[in-house]
């Protein structure tokens, strides 16, 4: 079968759904570092997604049978960021609703209400965190000066299913610059092969308890996961010595060195007393 594949195809895939933080401040992050990561919207719901929409205008050439190559140009591009949000705080609140406040009503409730004004009081920019196979730091995706810019909507349901607050926001353009698209993306330096983790005991079933010895050139980090999700930096534990194992699980392990993982690699045990 024919297919694109190529050598190190598998460091290159996103994970999702990714997660979402607020007045990111590209001056202050550092990767390594979470509290530079501005403040976490919370749990959502249905995957996230950011979308680049544009417009060009297109010069029509008498004769030409089409589009010709340099005779066009851009004439609109919104940046957007959709999700789902699960958490109904009052600041995720108050991001669907951009000229209300949020201010002290009494020893029991604060009031979110309108401020009055016809303009919206703010904007933040947003940036959604998605894991690259491959790489032990994020890729960033950052829209600037984001707001809200769908209608409030909260359905409550039956119940039975999840409540969900819908939400799109839309980039806006700096006063500085209205021609720089506000929306980025900082994409892990790297690439060079990091070879996968061995074990010791090998995987297989044992009548015994085993204190699993993971190993890697020297140099490099490990992190491990037991619950069957993509070992990474961000989600996975480092490993500082024996895993005690005493009921059937399986290790899922990655080497690290700088920004590069290797390939995950999965250690089965089985416990037979």
């Amino acid at each position: 079968m024919l297919n694109g594949a190529r050598p190190g195809s598998s460091r290159n895939l996103m994970i999702g759904p990714g997660l979402i933080t607020k007045n990111f401040d590209l001056s202050v992050f550092k990767p390594e570092d979470r509290s530079t990561w501005g403040e976490l919207l919370g749990a959502t719901k249905g995957g996230n997604e950011v979308s680049v929409d544009t417009e060009w205008h297109k010069v029509e050439v008498d004769g030409a049978l089409g589009s010709v190559e340099g005779m066009e140009w851009l004439t609109k591009a919104e940046a957007k960021l959709s999700t789902n949000i699960l958490e109904m705080t009052p600041e995720n609140l108050q991001l669907k609703l951009p000229a209300f406040d949020i201010t002290s009503h009494d020893e029991n409730y604060n009031i979110i209400r309108h401020t009055g004004s016809i303009a919206p009081t703010g904007s933040t920019t947003l940036a959604l965190f998605g894991a690259i196979t491959g790489k032990s730091i994020p890729v960033v995706i950052v829209l600037e000066n984001a707001r809200c810019t769908d209608s409030f909507n909260l359905p409550l349901n039956n119940g039975k299913d999840d409540v969900v607050l819908k939400a799109e926001f839309e980039a806006r353009y700096a006063e500085e610059n209205m021609t720089r698209i506000p929306f980025y993306i900082l994409y892990p330096k790297g690439g060079s092969n990091v070879v996968a983790p061995v074990a010791s005991p090998a995987p297989g079933t044992y009548e015994a308890p085993q204190s699993i010895v993971l190993t890697a050139t020297a140099g490099h980090e490990i992190y491990y996961t037991t619950d069957g999700s993509y070992p990474t930096p961000i989600n996975g534990t480092k490993y500082t010595g024996p895993i005690n194992v005493d009921a059937t699980v399986t290790i899922k392990a990655v080497a690290v060195k700088g920004q590069d993982t290797s390939a995950p690699v999965s250690f089965a045990y089985t416990i037979n007393p």
